[in-house]
């Protein structure tokens, strides 16, 4: 864990005393997450498998990213939520390891503002392409180009249960002030969507800013179609 006071919540919700979901934050994304903190004082329940696993709003440390590929309870989650982790200066081999360990039950990936480099994209795709149970996918606010974009949409091609997702804005489409160019992002963003339309059809997917400064819509399970693409 890193230096300084570290506000953290660790809420455990269970059916039948049994322990099915996780919840670790952060008050302030300044401080850092303990995924180890928040395991080891639960490791009598979570010889169960959990079906929900948040860590959202904070740091993790190289060990903390570690251990979610090697705790054995972690091999049946349904829901992982890594929103706004900065993810940029770590491996990412853990996650993609974990994403195979939980490929055939994971619904929800949520990895909405980690700030993933697209250098680091590799590491996740096989873990990632395995997931044929997923529905929905938030990979939105990470710093991804075209080219990193269309191997992403690739190989989603699998997964044919994807009823929701958003992605970024392509680096190439930013503008000096990390804005989007809407003369440059528009022939992009039908591009990307000509590449995922190569491989299976889309239903909800948002490319690009969110909520769209064109027609105003966010990501939502009761949105239809999102126009805009």
């Amino acid at each position: 864990m890193k230096g300084g006071k570290v506000h953290q919540t660790c809420a455990c919700h269970s059916r039948s005393s049994v322990l099915n979901s996780l919840v670790i934050t952060n008050d302030s994304v300044s401080n850092s997450l303990s995924v180890k903190g928040c395991f080891e004082p639960q490791e009598r329940c979570l010889q169960n498998p959990l079906e929900n696993l948040e860590l959202t709003c904070g740091y993790l440390l190289e060990e903390d990213v570690k251990c979610l590929s090697q705790y054995p309870n972690l091999g049946y989650l349904k829901h992982l939520n890594l929103s706004y982790v900065p993810l940029f200066r770590l491996s990412l081999e853990p996650l993609g390891a974990l994403l195979e360990k939980v490929a055939a039950t994971l619904e929800t990936l949520i990895l909405e503002g980690c700030q993933i480099h697209y250098s680091q994209l590799s590491a996740i795709l096989p873990g990632l392409s395995c997931c044929s149970q997923l529905t929905t996918f938030y990979f939105g606010r990470n710093f991804m180009s075209v080219d990193a974009l269309k191997d992403l949409l690739r190989h989603t091609s699998g997964l044919s249960k994807l009823s929701l997702e958003t992605y970024p804005a392509p680096d190439e489409s930013l503008n000096s002030l990390v804005r989007v160019d809407w003369e440059i992002f528009t022939p992009l963003r039908a591009e990307l969507m000509r590449t995922l339309r190569e491989v299976r059809q889309p239903r909800r997917i948002f490319i690009g800013p969110i909520p769209c400064p064109s027609c105003g819509s966010s990501p939502s399970e009761e949105l239809e179609l999102h126009l805009c693409c």
